[in-house]
């Protein structure tokens, strides 16, 4: 052997092996899933058998649905899913999972059946027995592309006027009872209450309970099980396939009604949000303790979210009916300032109203400033109802809802207002000029442009009553006896940044002006387009005679 490798030309070997070893790569690779060519799906279901064996370590299974329905000729469910009481159930040939191991011997069976059956008959196949990584792929060829999906405003108002969506009893004229229940214990049944329609997912949680199917059983196994019942009907439906819903191009082309009228639900137009006077009211002694009073604006809200379920997250009761002052274990003991005041949650207002402060017309302002300076300003906008209106005490709830009304209605004590011709028109910015001409800044226009945006929000309005707030966007250090204090006046001519976070004034210059034009979409001038705002410095040379 030895003699015939001495014979055989050194590069010549290596050409062969590395041959022998590209063509095992292209045959084998694809077998394994090791594919680089992942493609975006929206339909993947991925399939997890529950309980496996101890060791076990087949990678789960990413089953591109539509796919699969595309190519069954009659489109029909029945193809893989039994029916109980005439509605589909989505497991595999299944009602409930049957353990492990029989689960595994039936998705073998049955999936590997019908490809051998279609490779039979000449047509396109999937994987046969032995090819187990065609479909336990370590690195699948898919990618999950499918959005979340849930019923907005929008589309909830189009089911109600559905006329082909009737009542359980099929005689009343609201159809809420056809998607709407409630468990009742007495009853050890579902039943209908009226009033009290709330979201699914108060009840059906991310995970399934030994009682309760999960969220995304019980909304693919309703809705879908009503689409195909109305489909057979020969009426129109909703869809039927994964990617209509889930994938992100199909999301955007659901019509959105324009006029949606208000979901009712018992709730108040306004409210007097305060813990100390309800125990005030309740016990009939004053209170110790006093903190203005929130007047919530509730039907202003509603029409800012898609959901009521964004701030009821657990019931549509109110929020002190779990988080009281000091915490109760069905609040898992949050208290009820937290719950209002966290800015780790969009739940609790404050969370809610800094996640609104990430839009393109807030954020070049907010993107920049330090939780801290919010926190000066964050209790007065909304804490401003005051002694006076409460005595004495609003006893009723007609009495209390007509106080936050009142203070809803009632004209800001907006202080201070800088008329146009106060704001500076332009100022220049030429302390560092070296090569170039000082920057000429537009001020009162971008001032103007400022104020405009806030405009087109309800609560930017009401943040901004004073004029002088905008004017913190860039001078975060506040007016000192009424007038604004130049950037110069903190940060000085070093290039250095400080230990505690100071940049030296270039930076605090192109950090401010830069990350504002990048975070508010500003595309005239680019924040990288130097010349833009620094004209080149003309040089003169100066000619001497030589004669």
């Amino acid at each position: 052997m030895s003699s015939i490798l001495e014979k055989v030309p050194l590069q010549r070997l290596r050409n062969g092996i590395l041959f022998f070893l590209i063509i095992t790569i292209i045959l084998f690779c694809p077998l394994y899933g090791n594919t680089s060519q992942n493609q975006e799906r929206s339909d993947l279901i991925r399939i997890r058998l529950s309980s496996p064996p101890q060791g076990y370590q087949m990678p789960e299974v990413f089953f591109p649905h539509d796919r699969h329905t595309e190519a069954i000729e009659n489109k029909s469910c029945e193809s893989c899913h039994l029916k109980k009481e005439n509605v589909f159930v989505f497991k595999l040939k299944r009602l409930k999972d049957d353990g492990f191991k029989n689960d595994k011997e039936l998705y073998h069976h049955t999936c590997i059946g019908c490809h051998t059956d279609r490779r039979d008959q000449g047509l396109k196949s999937g994987p046969l027995t032995g090819e187990c990584r065609m479909c336990h792929a370590q690195n699948p060829p898919y990618i999950d592309a499918s959005q979340p999906f849930g019923m907005d405003k929008s589309l909830h108002y189009r089911h109600v006027l559905a006329d082909r969506i009737r009542s359980v009893d099929g005689e009343k004229e609201e159809n809420c009872s056809a998607c709407h229940h409630e468990y009742d214990k007495a009853l050890n049944k579902t039943v209908y209450t009226k009033g009290k329609e709330g979201t699914c997912r108060y009840c059906h949680k991310q995970e399934k309970t030994e009682e309760v199917r999960s969220f995304k059983t019980v909304a693919h196994e309703d809705c879908l099980n009503c689409h195909i019942a109305l489909n057979l009907e020969n009426k129109k439906a909703g869809p039927t396939n994964c990617a209509a819903c889930h994938a992100l191009a199909k999301q955007s082309k659901i019509v959105k009604l324009k006029e949606i009228p208000r979901i009712k639900r018992n709730q108040p137009d306004v409210v007097l949000l305060s813990t100390w006077l309800k125990d005030a009211i309740e016990s009939g002694k004053p209170s110790l303790q006093f903190v203005e009073p929130v007047a919530f604006d509730h039907l202003s809200h509603e029409k800012q979210v898609e959901n009521c379920r964004l701030c009821h997250h657990e019931s549509m009761d109110t929020c002190t009916a779990c988080h009281t002052r000091t915490g109760s274990e069905k609040s898992k003991f949050i208290r009820l300032e937290q719950a209002m005041h966290s800015s780790n949650t969009s739940r609790s207002c404050l969370g809610c109203h800094r996640e609104s402060m990430k839009s393109s017309d807030c954020a070049g302002c907010h993107a920049q400033m330090k939780t801290g300076q919010l926190d000066k300003f964050k209790c007065n906008p909304c804490h401003t109802v005051a002694r006076e209106a409460l005595r004495p005490l609003p006893e009723s709830n007609a009495t209390r809802a007509n106080v936050a009304a009142t203070a809803i209605k009632a004209p800001s004590a907006n202080g201070p207002t800088i008329l146009d011709e106060q704001i500076p028109d332009k100022v220049t910015i030429d302390i560092m000029t070296d090569q170039y001409d000082g920057v000429q800044f537009p001020h009162r226009k971008i001032v103007q442009a400022l104020i405009e945006r806030t405009q087109k929000s309800r609560l930017a309005q009401h943040f901004h009553r004073k004029t002088t707030s905008i004017c913190s966007g860039c001078h975060h250090k506040g007016p000192s006896a009424g007038a604004y204090p130049k950037c110069a006046a903190c940060h000085g001519m070093s290039l250095q940044t400080q230990k505690n976070g100071k940049p030296g004034l270039l930076g605090a210059y192109h950090g401010q002006c830069m990350t504002c034009h990048q975070r508010m979409g500003i595309e005239k001038p680019l924040s990288t387009d130097c010349k833009a705002c620094h004209p080149k410095k003309t040089v003169k040379v100066q000619q001497t005679a030589l004669f």
